[in-house]
């Protein structure tokens, strides 16, 4: 019963991985697979403050090479910098710069109001229901970081 309940659970999160990049991420038409690397390594950086390419590929789950190519272009766009790394000068640390911090805010915003503008085709109901069902499930996953 309980490998059941896991594997249901398993579905239903594969499951909702499609629908989350149609209807959250790629909701702007224009937004590219880069943008939107983009956008995840400077969440990651927000929260991490500077980390090596390497480390941020594998929160990620990008590979080196397009690591390598996605960090290039950022710090060429001026959204991260490359900074040494202070316990070790021979690495070299990735840090989100202030106008990667600005352009992350306003990402956010865009897409937070893109969202609340999909969820107005919603009754009040199933708007309550899926906020419910999401902050439970936020919290539920939050467990599996620390667990």
């Amino acid at each position: 019963m309980a490998e059941d309940i896991r594997d249901r659970a398993a579905d239903a999160l594969l499951a909702l991985i499609p629908l989350y990049y149609k209807n959250v991420i790629r909701h702007r038409p224009s937004i590219t697979g880069i943008q939107v690397a983009q956008l995840h390594t400077l969440g990651v950086l927000m929260k991490a403050k500077s980390l090596t390419m390497s480390e941020i590929g594998n929160r990620l789950y990008i590979s080196r090479p397009y690591m390598t190519r996605l960090a290039d272009l950022m710090i060429a766009d001026g959204l991260v910098e490359r900074r040494p790394d202070p316990a070790d000068r021979r690495v070299i640390n990735l840090a989100i710069t202030e106008k990667g911090k600005k352009y992350l805010r306003q990402s956010l915003t865009w897409y937070k109001n893109d969202l609340k503008e999909n969820l107005s085709g919603l009754n009040d109901e199933d708007v309550g229901n899926l906020c419910t069902a999401l902050e439970d499930t936020y919290q539920i996953l939050l467990k599996l970081q620390t667990g």
